[in-house]
C-alpha cells in the first residue's frame, strides 16, 4: 500500500478527483492518508473533512520557508507518505524537500509542458496565454518536481483541442473562452493525475538520465514507462466508473466536448 498526501492552496479540484477514485474504488494498493494546506480559509480542508481524510493547516505566512518545509516533513513522516502530490500548490518545492522526497513528489500543470510553463503562468493565465498565442493544441502534464519552476521528467500528457469558437470567444469575451478551454482541460487533468499515481503504486515508473547528441550534449531526465502487458486496459476499464461520474457532475455534452478527438 502505497500512502498519499497531497498539498493543496485553493479550491481542491484535483484533490477531489484524486479522492474520488478512492472513493469508487478504482484505485489499488493506494491510500490517501493526509491533506496538507497552508490557508486557513482554504475550500479544500473541507474536501478532506468529508471523506476523513487526516488535513493540516500549516500556514506560510512569517515563516521561514526552510521550517515550513520542515513541518510539512514532519507531519508526512507521521502518516509514512511516499508519494507526495501538489494538488494547486502555490508554494516553491525547496532543495531539502526535494532532496528528500526525489521523484517522489508528482505534480499537474495545464497545459502540454514545455509549452506554457514559464514562471508565474498558471491556472487560468495559462489558457489565456494559449488562447493569445492562437494554439491548436493544448492539454495538461503530470511530471516529477524538480527544484525548478514548472520543470521535471514528464510522466504523462494528455492533449486537448482548443475549438475554434473558443478562439473567436477569446476577442470580445475573453473570461467566457478562458473558462471554456480551463473547464475542457481540467476533465483530463482529473483523470492523468490518479492514472500517473497508480502507475507509481504500480512501480511503474523509472527516472533516467538520457544523454542528447551534437555539439552541445547535455543529460536530460526522463521518465520510463512500463506497460508491457494489459496495465492500461485494466485501468481504463476501472476509471469507467470515474468518468461517469464525471458526466454526471460536468453533463455528459461538456465531457464529449473534452474528448473530442484532435
Amino acid at each position: 500500500m502505497v500512502s498519499v498526501g497531497v498539498l493543496a492552496s485553493g479550491r481542491g479540484s484535483n484533490f477531489q478527483a484524486i479522492v474520488e477514485h478512492q472513493r469508487l474504488g478504482v484505485f489499488q494498493g493506494v491510500d490517501v492518508s493526509v491533506l496538507i494546506y497552508n490557508y486557513p480559509e482554504a475550500p479544500v480542508k473541507h474536501i478532506a473533512e468529508k471523506h476523513g481524510i487526516a488535513n493540516h493547516l500549516v500556514g506560510h505566512k512569517n515563516v521561514d520557508r526552510v521550517e515550513f518545509e520542515r513541518q510539512i516533513m514532519s507531519i508526512l513522516d507521521s502518516s509514512e507518505v511516499e508519494l507526495v502530490c501538489l494538488a494547486g500548490w502555490d508554494r516553491i518545492v525547496g532543495s531539502e524537500f526535494f532532496r528528500k522526497y526525489r521523484w517522489k513528489v508528482m505534480n499537474i500543470h495545464p497545459a502540454l509542458l514545455p509549452s506554457f510553463g514559464w514562471k508565474g503562468l498558471n491556472a487560468r493565465y495559462v489558457h489565456e496565454a494559449a488562447l493569445e498565442y492562437g494554439v491548436k493544441i493544448t492539454g495538461c502534464t503530470v511530471f516529477f518536481v524538480d527544484v525548478s519552476v514548472e520543470k521535471g521528467p514528464i510522466i504523462l500528457q494528455h492533449p486537448v483541442r482548443v475549438l475554434k469558437s473558443e478562439l473567436e470567444l477569446f476577442k470580445n469575451r475573453r473570461e467566457d473562452a478562458i473558462q471554456s478551454l480551463s473547464d475542457r482541460v481540467l476533465i483530463h487533468e482529473h483523470r492523468i493525475y490518479s492514472k500517473a499515481i497508480q502507475l507509481y503504486a504500480d512501480r511503474r515508473l523509472r527516472v533516467y538520465e538520457a544523454v542528447t547528441s551534437g555539439k552541445e550534449a547535455q543529460a536530460n531526465r526522463v521518465v520510463s514507462i512500463d506497460l508491457h502487458d494489459d496495465w492500461e486496459k485494466k485501468w481504463n476499464e476501472r476509471q469507467r466508473i470515474f468518468i461517469e461520474s464525471q458526466k454526471t457532475a460536468w453533463g455528459a455534452k461538456a465531457v464529449e466536448a473534452a474528448e473530442e478527438l484532435i
